[in-house]
């Protein structure tokens, strides 16, 4: 049994506008969803909030 908070995401490349910069994303552009089988962290903020200096 999968007891991750988040389990994945899924990607709706149809509600994505054509020129966003997330279609450029190599790593992405060919993708769907992602599943999570380990816990993962995201750090999420404005600029300038510290992200890089909690890291």
């Amino acid at each position: 049994m999968n007891d991750l908070f988040i389990q994945g995401l899924t990607i709706d490349w149809n509600r994505v506008r054509p020129y966003n910069y997330v279609r450029q994303i190599p790593a992405i552009s060919g993708i769907d969803t992602f599943t999570f089988h380990k816990p993962i962290t995201f750090f999420v903020g404005e600029n300038g909030s510290g992200k890089s200096t909690l890291l």
